[in-house]
């Protein structure tokens, strides 16, 4: 089974540490970002260092090592579930992302100032390397933080916690990422992620769980995937649709290129046949994002002349999708 870093909780406010060297003591690598704090211990006030997120420790293994770790630990603790997901899946950061994290933070907590997702808009900024010194091969991005002087690198544990560490200019160099963006090498598979990425994040997360850290978990996958498909384009009128959906979707989400994407979906409708299913589901998404109450209302009747004749189970899954965008 593949190792990853799972995000597991404890009950208790004052256990992070403790479960950390917990866990460590059992043979798994843990982690708890630390940052300064001042506290009045016996009326006078000393510098601490102390956990920068409450009641949360980060573990590395495979899921039956951390069950295991969870069944024997000296301490009540959990394996976060994600929030949004309909199969309960655990809450797993990606192991590159915790790593470079963990190499920035973990020995300079003086010189680190944390932020929480929403404060910082990490796509303003350029994707960056760092080469030489004690982060030598690092990832993340490069910016200028409000209320400071000097540029930082800014690592996160995505939709969790954001890091921002002053760095040398001479240390910086464009990453691979930046200067190339890998194509999807299953290109159907990450239009299906695409479309079902956007969907659920424009339709089925309520408002009051827009803040929430797997809300930001989400962003990040939807700007990746968007990014592996943008260079493609299809052979076919359809497979062009299918492309141009999700990708128009991901657009209005992220609110980047939004006229683009639209042109390119209202184009790639234009050349699928009227009788097609394909065009009608296109022709609905497209009128709700984009606010076409004419395009929408042509919809609505053509639905109503579908139910006066028995429905074909791809039409009443139109409907049904339609019903549920509309409510």
């Amino acid at each position: 089974m593949e190792q990853l870093w799972f995000a597991v909780a404890c009950t208790s406010p004052r256990h992070e540490l403790k479960v950390r060297d917990d866990a460590r003591r059992y043979g798994l690598s843990s982690f708890v970002p630390l940052k300064y704090e001042v506290k009045k211990v016996k009326g006078r006030e000393q510098r601490m260092l102390v956990p920068a997120i409450t009641k949360l420790i980060f573990v590395k293994g495979t899921l039956d090592e951390v069950q295991d770790y969870i069944a024997n630990a000296h301490y009540v603790v959990y394996i976060q579930r994600s929030t949004f997901s309909k199969h309960k899946a655990f809450l797993t950061v990606p192991t590159q992302a915790m790593e470079d994290f963990i190499a920035v933070t973990e020995h300079h907590e003086e010189h680190v100032t944390y932020f929480n997702p929403q404060e910082i808009r990490l796509n303003v900024g350029d994707q960056i390397r760092i080469k030489g010194g004690l982060y030598d091969g690092r990832e993340g991005i490069i910016m200028r933080i409000k209320g400071k002087r000097n540029r930082h690198l800014v690592v996160q544990i995505p939709g969790i916690l954001i890091a921002a560490i002053e760095m040398s200019p001479n240390m910086i160099e464009m990453s691979d990422a930046e200067k190339s963006q890998r194509p999807s090498k299953n290109i159907d598979k990450d239009k299906r992620a695409l479309f079902d990425l956007a969907h659920r994040l424009l339709f089925e997360i309520p408002d009051k769980y827009q803040n929430e850290n797997e809300y930001y978990l989400l962003l990040s996958e939807l700007k990746r995937t968007q990014a592996r498909l943008t260079t493609f384009k299809g052979y076919t009128s359809a497979t062009e649709a299918e492309l141009a959906l999700p990708l128009y979707m991901a657009s209005v989400k992220l609110d980047t290129g939004i006229e683009t994407a639209e042109s390119r979906l209202r184009k790639a409708i234009s050349a699928l046949k009227d009788s097609s299913l394909l065009k009608v589901r296109c022709q609905l998404y497209l009128a709700i994002l984009s606010h076409d109450e004419a395009l929408l209302k042509q919809l609505q009747a053509l639905f109503d002349i579908w139910r006066k004749s028995p429905l074909s189970p791809n039409r009443r899954t139109l409907i049904d999708e339609y019903s549920h965008l509309t409510s």
